[in-house]
């Protein structure tokens, strides 16, 4: 295992784009196997995109009713999954740059810090299944998204600083950056209500929004990782 966390290739570009693969694969199946029901109809059929929110495959009984096991088991595994990918990412991360560049100091480690916790959150997420603990599952959530904005905007600084063959990297982390306080903005200080006359909706969608954009955000961190990896 120690040989896998020291390989910089495995942590920065391996590991973590096959967990997005199979999070986004399994989410799908999850998704194929919800039965029905949203949070404010119980009597629709299926999962809808623009009507469910991504939770809902993790409730161990959907709104209709019904039982909810495969689909929640899949939410737990892909979630735990991001878990150990991310957490493995920015340990990762740190050993790789400490070792190569000069730093910078404690703005790499809060980003890092913050990085680990962020990636904690998921197991958060995935282990308060909202129909049973749904005020932890909303705080693991809310604070998945600010432990994220936090460590891609110090990550971002620390990059920018670090050597000027870091400073593409250091952009990839400001896009990160930009996603996330684009959606804390529109949840945490309900701009969704002032901006769109269905708020229900408008978050369900900004939900899969942020999701994608992230997802797409460490896609690209992640190709420019490879880019500096073959420069070492």
């Amino acid at each position: 295992m120690k040989i896998f966390i020291n390989n910089p290739k495995f942590t920065l570009i391996q590991f973590p784009m096959i967990a997005i693969v199979v999070f986004v694969s399994l989410l799908l199946i999850g998704s194929q196997l919800y039965s029905g029901g949203t949070e404010v109809n119980s009597e629709t059929v299926g999962y809808i995109f623009t009507e469910n929110y991504i939770s809902d495959l993790g409730r161990t009984t959907t709104h209709s009713g019904e039982s909810n096991l495969f689909s929640s088991l899949i939410f737990i595994i892909v979630f735990s999954i991001m878990t150990f990918s991310l957490f493995t990412y920015f340990y990762g991360n740190y050993s790789f740059f400490k070792n190569k560049f000069h730093t910078g100091g404690n703005m790499f480690k809060l980003g890092t810090f913050f990085g680990m916790c962020f990636s904690l959150c998921f197991l958060g997420i995935a282990l308060t299944p909202a129909d049973i603990n749904l005020k932890d599952h909303i705080l693991f959530a809310e604070f998945l998204f600010r432990f994220l904005f936090g460590s891609s905007i110090l990550l971002f600084l620390s990059f920018y600083k670090m050597h000027p063959s870091t400073r593409l990297l250091s952009f990839g982390y400001l896009l990160i950056a930009a996603a996330t306080g684009t959606y804390i903005a529109l949840s945490d200080f309900e701009l969704n209500s002032m901006l769109f006359s269905n708020n229900y909706l408008a978050e369900v969608i900004t939900q899969k929004l942020i999701t994608i954009s992230l997802l797409s955000g460490f896609v690209l961190v992640g190709t420019i990782n490879n880019r500096i990896l073959k420069e070492k």
